[in-house]
């Protein structure tokens, strides 16, 4: 699976961490995105109960998927002029499974908030605070990997969130 429109596998060590860093990208991606949908429909009210965010974030999972991996398909035929592989296609269906592991992790989320009795803001705001730090937790787990210190760790988990912490502020800022 692969961010770059229509890049093949060559099969070279090269190309196979390209694929990994695309796959964990998507991943990534689709917390901001999700985070983002969630924000936006509860913000004047679009989605009014649980039920009603479900299917916000299906709706615009698939959207988002399919427009990328229909794009990243489209964009190999207008570049090298011949059909995507099929191993480029794998690749590219292996996006949707991506957006929809977050998806399916807020979908749960939402559940439990519901079997808990939590109101319908308490399992919004469960929700945003578990996408924050799902991005918290990829970089301080990525500049671990990298060899970063505990505390130069901290600072990249924290940097990576403010990204999820300015959807919600920008939320709140615009009366949410």
């Amino acid at each position: 699976m692969d961010t770059a429109p229509g890049i093949e596998a060559s099969g070279d060590s090269h190309d196979e961490a390209h694929h990994d860093v695309a796959r964990v990208a998507i991943v990534v991606y689709a917390i901001i995105t999700t985070l983002g949908v969630v924000a936006a429909v509860t913000l004047k009210e679009f989605a009014k109960a649980e039920d009603e965010v479900i299917v916000s974030l299906v709706g615009a999972s698939l959207a988002i998927s399919v427009a990328h991996v229909w794009s990243t398909l489209m964009a190999h035929r207008l570049v090298h002029r011949t059909a995507p592989s099929r191993d480029l296609v794998n690749r590219e269906l292996q996006v949707l499974g991506s957006y929809f592991v977050v998806t399916l992790m807020c979908v749960l989320i939402i559940t439990a908030g519901v079997a808990l009795g939590m109101t319908f803001e308490g399992t919004v705001v469960l929700t945003e605070v578990v996408l924050i730090a799902c991005l918290f937790g990829l970089g301080m787990v990525g500049a671990r990997g990298a060899g970063a210190g505990w505390a130069r760790s901290l600072g990249w988990g924290a940097l990576d969130s403010s990204i999820g912490a300015a959807i919600i502020l920008v939320k709140l800022l615009a009366g949410g």
